[in-house]
């Protein structure tokens, strides 16, 4: 796919203000795509309280970006790290990912969005859960409606 015919996507949002940090959407993510609830196996960062938001400890999903760094650094594009042509959605094929962690360094954000499985030599981020008629799982098991998935233009 070439930079101008990337289709937007959407991408999950967080409230800070109804999350109770249960960690339910962390174990959630992990659980649907690999079966177990193992929090390198997540998509979702979790970053335990900091200077941002005290004590609190908090979620982080990919921002689904329209310029995908993480996409263009990775050596396999297209086949490793793919665009869904429907919704846009970035996602590792962890049948082809060879685990080199271009996607992760090339991340913009301070904390990766991006994790890196040793054990399984792959990368993992959020797909938006594409496969799934009813949407990403973490906000389907939020009960506290504190996360949405929203499109770019809300």
């Amino acid at each position: 796919m070439t930079e101008e015919k990337l289709p937007e996507s959407s991408y999950i949002r967080w409230n800070q203000k109804e999350c109770s940090a249960c960690s339910r959407c962390l174990m959630a993510c992990a659980t649907y795509h690999w079966g177990a609830v193992a929090p390198q196996l997540s998509a979702i960062k979790w970053v335990e309280g900091d200077f941002l938001y005290g004590s609190q400890s908090y979620p982080l999903f990919c921002k689904q970006c329209n310029h995908p760094e993480c996409y263009y650094a990775c050596p396999l594009k297209d086949a490793a790290l793919c665009i869904d042509s429907v919704t846009g959605a970035k996602y590792i094929d962890k049948d082809e990912c060879i685990g080199c962690g271009e996607c992760i360094e090339a991340c913009p954000f301070e904390v990766k969005r991006i994790n890196l499985d040793e054990e399984k030599g792959i990368a993992i981020k959020c797909d938006l859960c594409k496969e799934r008629a009813s949407g990403p799982v973490c906000v389907e098991v939020c009960d506290r409606q504190a996360l949405t998935l929203v499109t770019r233009e809300e």
